[in-house]
C-alpha cells in the first residue's frame, strides 16, 4: 500500500487569522482571552500614535521597556506607524510553551493543563494578524531566568512555499517574574478609537472615544452583571491618557423588569426556578396601556403612587411571578417540545410520543453536565412617552438618583443590546443580539402576542453555564455559534423553553396581576355611561345659563339706549348702569370659563369613548371567538351524541366473542391476539368516550343549548341543580371515590336557565382534577395524605353559596389571577385557563359574581369559592 502526504500551506495561517477573524474587536478579545487564560490579574491595551510616544508613557507600563534590545530585533522604521501593546501580568511563556503553544498553530497545549478558561482551539494568537502587519512577542516565565523576544512578519509567513518558517528570536534580561507583551505594529487607529487618526493631537482626554463595538466587546468579555473577586482588570490607554472602557452599570437602573432563572441539580434531578422582578414604572406603563392614553391623562397618579403600590403588594406579586418547575414537570415540558418539533416528520402519534420521551430523557441527562445554568434579562423602553415621561422622570424623583437622558438610554441599548453566553463569568464568543439571534427571540415574536415577547433591541442580559474545561460547550472558530453536540443541543432546547415559553407565560401573568391591582384601586373601572350622563347634564345646565345670559345682555342693551352721552372720544353713563353692566360682564366671563371646561371634558370624553369603543370591539371579537369555540364544541358533541345512538352496537361483545371462538377453532389464536383483540380494546375505549359525551350532550340539551334558554330567567333550587350534575358525573365521581355534599336546603336563585349547570359543572371538574393531584402528591409526600372521604361541598353562605373540596386548593401563584383569561394552574397541555374566566363573565352578565375567599386549607392554599347574587333592589 502506498501513502500520500497531507501538507499544510503557510497560507492557512492567513485564512485562520486575518480572513477568519473579520473584525478588530473580535481580534482584540481573542488576545485578552489569552491573557486571562494565563491567569493575569491585569491586562493593559496600550495604544500609541507612534513609537516615539513610548518614553512619554513609561509610567503606564507594568514592566519597564528595553527599547535598545527590541530595536536589535525590530527595524526602528517600523515604529513610525501607530502601534498597540497588549501587556499582562500572567504566567508568561517559557521556551517550550513559546515554541509549542504559540508558534505551533492549532496545538492543544493549553487544554492539557486542565486550567483553560476561555480558549482551547490554539488559533487565538492569530488574531494579532488581523490588527497589524507585524508582531513582537515579549514574554517571561517564572521558571526561566530570562525573557524572550520573537518577531513575526505576517506577510513573510504567508508567502513561503513550505510548512516550516523560522522567525527571529532573542533572549533578553528578565525584569519581572512573569509577564507577556504583544507588540502589534502597523495598526489602524480607527479600529480602536472613533476619532480620526489625523485629529488625535487636537483632542484632550475628554474627547477621546473608544470604538463603540470594541468597548462593548471588552465590557462583555467578563460578565459585568456579576461582581466576582477574581475578575481580571482590563484598562486601555492612548499615549499617556487612560480611556473610559467601563460598562455603564448605572443604566441598568432604567430597566422596567428583570427576568431571572436558575436550573440546578437537586439530589440527582434537575430543578428550574424562574421569576420576574418589576419596577414601579412597569406598573405605570401597564396602567397607561390598559386605561388607554387619553383616559390615562385623567386617571394617572404621581410616580410615587406606583412605587407605593409595588411596595404594598410585593408579596402578592412575588407569589405570582416566582415559579419553580420540578424534574417531572420539566421533563414533560421538554418532551412536549420534542413532540411538537417532530410533528411533520413522524405522523404516528404514539411513535412520536415515545420518541419525544426518549429524547427528553437524553436531554435532561445531558444538561446535568453543565449545571448550574442561570441568567438575567433586563428589559427597557426607549420611546419618549414611556422611556422619558415615565421611567426617567420616575427615577429623578428618587432621592440621590443620578441624572439620565433618553439619548443616553438609546445609545446604551444600541451598544449593549442582546443576550450574551458565559462560561461562569467569562464570555463564550456566542453572542445574541439583533444581528445574531441565537435564542430566536425575534422569530418567536411572530407567535402568540408580541406584547408578552422580548424585543432584542430593548433587551440586555446574559446566560451562564458551568463548563470550566470546555468539554461540552465549545465555540466554533468564527466565534458566532457553538459546536453541535448532545449537550449543546439540549442547552439550546432548554433556553428556548425558558425564554420563549416560560418567560412568555410569566409576562402574561405580570400583566394580569397588575391589572387586578389597578382594578382594586379603581384606576381602570371608569363608568363612561355615568360620565356621559353627568356631562350631558352639565351641557344642558350651561345651555340654560347661555339663554339666561343672552336675556341679561338684551336687557342691559335696552338700558343703554338714551342713557349714554358721547362727547368726542369720551363716553359717560350713570354709575348704577356701569355697575350693573360690570356685574353682567363678570358673570359672562365666569360662565364662559366654566363652559369651556365642560366643553373640554366633553371633547376628552369623546376621545375616551372612542378608545373604549375600540376596547369593546376587541372584547366582542374575543366573545365571538368564545361563542365560535362553543358552537364547534356543541357541533362535535351533537355529532358524537348522534353516533352513540346509531353507530355503537350494543351486541359488540357478542360479535367479538364469536370471532374469538372462530380463531380458536381455526387454531389461529396468535392472529386473534395480534390483530382482533387490539381492535376490540380500541373500540371499547372509543365507544365509552362517545357514550360519556352523549350523556353530557343529553344533559346540556335540556338546559343550556336550546334557543332562548339564556334569556329565560327561572327560579332554580340549588339542591336540584347539584343533584342533576351529580347524576351526570356519577361514573366519574365513583371512579375517583368522591362524594358531592350539598347543604343549601331550600335556597333558590332566579337566574337564566342553564347558567348554574355550567358554573357548577366547571367547578366540580376542577375539584375532581385537584383531588386527583392531591392523591398523586400523597404517594411521595405524606403531607398530602387525607384520611377522610374525599368530597366536594356546596353549602349556603347566607343568601350566597360556597363551593370547596378536599383537593390541593388553588396554587399560591394563581390566587390573584385565577379569573383572568388563559390563566391556568394546570400544565400547558392539561388546561387552557378559560373555564373560570367564562364562569365569571357569565355570572357578571346578570349581576352575579364569583370570588376566591381568603380562608386556607391544611396545605396553606385558598380553596373556597364564593358565588354571590346581587340584589339590584337592595
Amino acid at each position: 500500500m502506498e501513502h500520500k502526504q497531507i501538507k499544510i500551506s503557510p497560507r492557512v495561517i492567513k485564512h485562520l487569522g486575518k480572513d477568519l477573524i473579520t473584525t478588530s474587536e473580535v481580534a482584540i478579545i481573542e488576545l485578552i482571552k489569552n491573557s486571562i487564560d494565563a491567569k493575569a490579574s491585569n491586562v493593559k491595551l496600550l495604544l500609541f500614535e507612534n513609537g516615539h510616544m513610548l518614553e512619554k508613557s513609561a509610567e503606564n507600563f507594568s514592566v519597564p521597556v528595553c527599547m535598545e534590545e527590541i530595536t536589535e530585533l525590530v527595524p526602528s522604521s517600523f515604529f513610525g506607524e501607530p502601534l498597540l501593546i497588549v501587556e499582562d501580568d500572567g504566567k508568561g511563556m517559557n521556551d517550550f510553551q513559546l515554541e509549542k503553544g504559540f508558534l505551533e498553530i492549532g496545538t492543544d497545549l493549553k487544554n492539557n493543563n486542565n486550567e483553560t478558561t476561555l480558549g482551547e482551539k490554539g488559533i487565538g494568537r492569530l488574531a494579532a494578524q488581523r490588527l497589524g502587519k507585524y508582531l513582537l512577542v515579549e514574554t517571561a516565565s517564572e521558571r526561566e531566568e530570562f525573557a524572550t523576544l520573537t518577531f513575526i512578519n505576517w506577510d513573510s509567513v504567508s508567502s513561503v512555499n513550505n510548512s516550516n518558517y523560522f522567525v527571529p528570536y532573542k533572549k533578553i534580561r528578565k525584569l519581572e517574574p512573569s509577564y507577556t507583551r504583544l507588540w502589534i505594529l502597523g495598526i489602524n487607529i480607527s479600529d480602536f478609537l472613533e476619532t480620526p487618526a489625523q485629529m488625535m493631537l487636537h483632542f484632550d482626554n475628554t474627547n477621546l472615544v473608544v470604538n463603540r463595538e470594541l468597548k462593548s466587546a471588552i465590557n462583555f468579555l467578563i460578565s459585568p452583571f456579576n461582581e466576582v473577586n477574581k475578575k481580571t482588570l482590563i484598562r486601555m490607554f492612548y499615549n499617556n491618557i487612560e480611556l473610559d472602557i467601563n460598562f455603564p452599570n448605572r443604566m441598568l437602573q432604567l430597566s422596567e423588569s428583570i427576568h431571572k432563572f436558575n436550573i440546578f441539580e437537586d439530589r440527582g434531578e434537575l430543578v428550574l426556578k424562574y421569576e420576574l422582578s418589576l419596577k414601579p414604572w412597569y406598573i405605570e406603563r401597564i396602567h397607561r396601556v390598559l386605561a388607554k392614553p387619553e383616559a390615562f391623562k385623567r386617571l394617572k397618579k404621581e410616580h410615587r403612587f406606583y412605587r407605593e403600590l409595588l411596595k404594598t403588594n410585593k408579596d402578592r406579586i412575588e407569589k405570582v411571578l416566582m415559579q419553580e418547575v420540578r424534574y417531572n414537570e420539566l421533563l414533560d415540558l421538554v418532551s412536549q417540545t420534542f413532540y411538537d418539533m417532530f410533528e411533520l416528520g413522524i405522523t404516528d402519534k404514539n411513535i412520536r410520543k415515545k420518541f419525544a420521551a426518549q429524547k427528553a430523557d437524553e436531554c435532561m441527562e445531558a444538561l446535568l453536565k453543565i449545571v448550574p445554568i442561570s441568567g438575567e434579562i433586563y428589559s427597557f423602553k426607549q420611546n419618549a412617552a414611556i422611556g422619558e415621561k415615565i421611567i426617567i422622570e420616575s427615577l429623578k424623583e428618587i432621592e440621590n438618583s443620578q441624572e439620565f437622558s433618553l439619548k443616553e438610554l438609546k445609545e446604551f441599548l444600541k451598544d449593549y443590546n442582546g443576550i450574551k453566553l458565559y462560561r461562569d463569568v467569562y464570555r463564550i464568543g456566542f453572542l445574541g443580539d439583533k444581528e445574531n439571534d441565537w435564542i430566536k427571540l425575534q422569530q418567536f415574536r411572530t407567535k402568540g402576542q408580541q406584547w408578552y415577547r422580548f424585543d432584542l433591541g430593548n433587551t440586555v442580559g446574559y446566560v451562564s453555564i458551568k463548563d470550566p474545561e470546555q468539554k461540552n460547550i465549545q465555540e466554533i472558530s468564527s466565534r458566532l455559534d457553538i459546536n453541535q453536540n448532545k449537550v449543546s443541543d439540549a442547552f439550546k432546547m432548554l433556553i428556548g423553553i425558558v425564554f420563549n415559553n416560560l418567560f412568555y407565560e410569566l409576562n402574561r401573568k405580570a400583566n394580569d396581576i397588575i391589572k387586578v391591582l389597578l382594578t382594586e384601586n379603581g384606576l381602570l373601572e371608569d363608568n363612561i355611561t355615568k360620565r356621559v350622563k353627568k356631562n350631558s347634564n352639565d351641557i344642558e345646565k350651561f345651555a340654560k345659563r347661555n339663554r339666561h345670559m343672552m336675556s341679561e345682555m338684551k336687557k342691559i342693551t335696552k338700558e343703554f339706549s338714551g342713557k349714554i352721552e358721547i362727547e368726542g372720544e369720551k363716553v359717560s353713563m350713570p354709575i348704577s348702569l356701569y355697575q350693573k353692566m360690570e356685574k353682567v360682564f363678570q358673570n359672562v366671563t365666569e360662565h364662559f370659563g366654566e363652559n369651556e371646561e365642560v366643553q373640554k371634558r366633553a371633547a376628552n370624553l369623546l376621545v375616551e369613548a372612542d378608545e373604549q369603543l375600540k376596547a369593546i370591539e376587541v372584547e366582542s371579537y374575543n366573545n365571538y371567538k368564545l361563542m365560535a369555540n362553543g358552537l364547534i364544541t356543541e357541533t362535535i358533541t351533537h355529532e358524537l351524541h348522534s353516533i352513540s345512538k346509531t353507530g355503537i352496537d350494543e351486541n359488540i361483545q357478542e360479535h367479538f366473542g364469536f370471532l374469538k371462538e372462530y380463531f380458536v377453532t381455526q387454531k389461529k389464536v396468535k392472529v386473534y391476539n395480534t390483530h382482533v383483540y387490539p381492535i376490540q380494546t380500541s373500540y371499547s375505549i372509543v365507544a365509552g368516550k362517545i357514550n360519556d359525551i352523549a350523556n353530557l350532550y343529553s344533559f346540556l340539551e335540556n338546559t343550556f343549548i336550546k334557543k332562548g334558554t339564556y334569556d329565560e330567567f327561572v327560579l332554580q333550587r340549588i339542591q336540584t341543580v347539584i343533584k342533576d350534575i351529580e347524576e351526570n358525573l356519577v361514573k366519574t365521581i365513583k371512579d375517583n371515590n368522591i362524594v358531592i355534599v350539598c347543604k343549601t336546603e331550600e335556597l333558590s336563585w332566579f337566574v337564566p336557565k342553564g347558567v348554574l349547570i355550567h358554573v357548577f359543572y366547571n367547578l366540580f371538574n376542577n375539584s375532581i382534577y385537584w383531588i386527583d393531584k392531591r392523591k398523586k402528591f400523597a404517594e411521595v409526600d405524606s403531607v398530602y395524605e387525607y384520611l377522610g372521604q374525599d368530597q366536594i361541598t356546596v353549602e349556603s353562605y347566607g343568601s350566597d353559596i360556597v363551593v370547596y373540596d378536599t383537593g390541593t386548593g388553588v396554587l399560591r401563584t394563581m390566587e390573584d389571577i385565577l379569573f383572568e383569561p388563559l390563566e391556568s394552574g394546570k400544565p400547558n397541555h392539561e388546561g387552557r385557563g378559560m373555564g373560570l374566566y367564562i364562569v365569571k363573565k357569565i355570572l357578571n352578565s346578570f349581576n352575579a359574581n364569583i370570588e376566591l375567599l381568603a380562608e386556607r386549607n391544611s396545605f396553606g392554599n385558598r380553596y373556597k369559592f364564593l358565588i354571590t347574587m346581587v340584589d339590584e333592589e337592595g
